[in-house]
């Protein structure tokens, strides 16, 4: 009956007459972050974004929409204009003063934790986006479908004795840069049974000597970068590359960077690629429990 009352837009108002909460049927929710926009649209609520940032980019449908720039920095004048009654963003979104903006002109607001990358951060906003736009049942199925998909990936690797050393490689159409510790991709990585063998933080540009040195056994790219680049062959084209056992043994997982720039809902399907790619039922160099 709750939920029926608030699709109305009625307001609830408890034993002591107090105002409890009050739902209006035609919210308007702007969002900034992919994952954030991605969580939205996966508890149903994609009808009722008006709004997202540039770095939205998955369900297809969001690249239609008003964009509000990046959520780093955002456009106030442009969040604004699309009259929001939600906005749902980083708890580091800039510029800085956004948030007071949006408090002086009385548009409901939730900050998120955007680090650390970790799985049970994805959970908790999960849970908190739910919460702020009354669909706390969706919340909790999504929830527990995330932590089937990832527990049954990472059952599955354990089996395995050795980890393949990995790098992740991301915008190759300029400065190459490398994906180290305290980022998505590593968090992402270590689940899918994988070592990312940069020890750096962040992100790091390499050399063709630290690829050479490195020598990882296999190398995760976006499908987006080879499409900058022109094609797979044209990663020769990055020094050092080519000495490289994964260059070598053309191991190279394409991936799209939607699935593993950021830990949203869809981070069981960014395991299943990669686990695949990291134990191949075919690669025989890969050390397997012995058959009983």
């Amino acid at each position: 009956m709750m939920k029926s009352i608030y699709s109305l837009g009625y307001i609830v108002i408890g034993l002591c007459g107090l105002l409890i909460s009050y739902v209006v049927a035609n919210d308007r929710i702007v969002t900034s972050g992919g994952s954030i926009t991605e969580i939205v649209y996966a508890l149903q609520a994609g009808d009722r974004v008006v709004g997202v940032d540039m770095s939205s980019t998955y369900p297809p449908h969001v690249k239609q929409l008003p964009q509000i720039g990046y959520w780093k920095q955002l456009s106030i004048e442009g969040l604004l204009s699309l009259k929001p009654t939600i906005f749902i963003g980083w708890d580091d979104s800039g510029p800085a003063q956004i948030s007071e903006q949006l408090k002086q002109a009385n548009i409901q607001t939730l900050y998120l934790k955007r680090v650390p990358n970790t799985l049970d951060l994805l959970l908790s906003n999960v849970e908190s986006i739910g919460k702020a736009i009354d669909q706390p049942v969706e919340a909790e199925q999504l929830i527990a479908q995330i932590k089937s998909q990832v527990a049954q990936t990472t059952a599955q690797v354990k089996q395995y004795q050795h980890k393949p050393t990995v790098l992740f490689l991301l915008s190759m159409a300029g400065a190459t840069q490398v994906a180290g510790k305290n980022t998505v991709v590593d968090s992402i990585i270590q689940l899918a049974g994988g070592e990312n063998i940069a020890q750096h933080a962040n992100y790091k540009n390499y050399s063709a000597e630290a690829f050479i040195t490195a020598n990882p056994a296999i190398l995760i790219v976006t499908t987006q970068s080879l499409q900058a680049i022109g094609g797979l062959d044209n990663l020769a084209n990055i020094p050092g590359l080519t000495h490289t056992q994964a260059w070598q043994n053309r191991r190279i997982i394409a991936i799209d960077q939607a699935l593993i720039l950021g830990m949203g809902p869809r981070v069981g399907e960014a395991l299943t690629i990669l686990a695949a790619g990291f134990y191949p039922s075919s690669d025989t160099n890969i050390d397997k429990p012995p058959s009983h």
